[in-house]
């Protein structure tokens, strides 16, 4: 009798699981090619996207638990790891190494100024050296960046930490600070509609050897050619998970993005970031 009363009654099913993944700004590189993956992967259906305030919030994001995977920098991580000596950093994972992400580093225009004798003096932020006593808006991952660079390249200067871009750049205009350093996959949309500024060069030394590689910035509206800087790789992190269900999704999606990177560099629409990625440089150990 208990069978056939049973038999009427559905058996419950397992429930998909859902992870929420950590972006960035909704128009920043980050969440754009999390939007990509989605359009030549139908495992994204899985993944929520969290838009956040960067690789900075991102990793502390994935630490804590409250995601299951994070765009970050490796500069990020490894601040965490050597600087913070944050032991929860031994559990991360690289699902997906992603592109380079250029240091650009914003000032208003020098001021040239001629005396009376014709000796010229110019003010303002015309090298990375100009910096020293200076003081210098970043926000999220870039804050890290900010610091590395300064210690670096031995030029100590004040980072003024604020919310985000548009804070930097009313900081900057307000004259409360020097200059702004973002890191930005290139070219970003935001970077192509400013004005008034100059990108100011960031030199690359053997200090740099290991985390940054030497890069170039080109971006026409701000009147400038190429113009040298830095980069770090970001990379789509996780946790190493165990339980069978987060591990199917995620090495499913990985194994996703890596057959459709050539559908990723080529079809309209997709990131120009793209074409610099390979999938074949881990800068953290690799889920598996």
């Amino acid at each position: 009798m208990l069978c056939l009363l049973l038999a009427g009654v559905p058996l419950a099913q397992a429930q998909p699981v859902f992870l929420n993944v950590a972006t960035g700004s909704k128009t920043g590189t980050y969440s754009a090619m999390f939007r990509n993956i989605g359009v030549v992967c139908t495992q994204s259906a899985y993944l929520k996207e969290r838009g956040t305030s960067g690789s900075l919030e991102n990793i502390d994001l994935l630490l804590s638990n409250e995601v299951s995977l994070a765009f970050v920098q490796s500069d990020v991580l490894k601040a965490k790891e050597q600087i913070d000596q944050d032991a929860r950093v031994a559990n991360i994972r690289a699902l997906l190494p992603l592109h380079n992400e250029e240091v650009h580093l914003f000032a208003r225009p020098p001021v040239v100024k001629k005396n009376i004798f014709g000796k010229t003096t110019t003010t303002g932020v015309a090298t990375f050296a100009d910096l020293k006593g200076k003081r210098v808006a970043a926000w999220g991952g870039s804050l890290i960046t900010a610091k590395v660079l300064s210690a670096k390249l031995a030029v100590p200067y004040s980072i003024v930490s604020v919310k985000d871009r548009d804070a930097a750049l009313a900081a900057l205009n307000a004259g409360q600070v020097d200059a702004v350093l973002a890191v930005v996959g290139q070219p970003a949309a935001w970077v192509k509609e400013l004005s008034g500024v100059n990108l100011v060069p960031v030199p690359y030394t053997a200090a740099l050897n290991g985390v940054y590689s030497s890069a170039k910035l080109l971006y026409p509206n701000l009147g400038a050619g190429s113009v040298p800087t830095v980069a770090v790789q970001s990379v789509l992190a996780t946790r190493d998970f165990k339980t069978p269900e987060r591990k199917n999704i995620l090495l499913k999606y990985q194994q996703c993005a890596l057959s459709r990177l050539v559908n990723l560099q080529e079809d309209e629409g997709m990131h120009p970031k793209w074409q610099e990625v390979t999938f074949k440089t881990w800068p953290w150990p690799q889920y598996k």
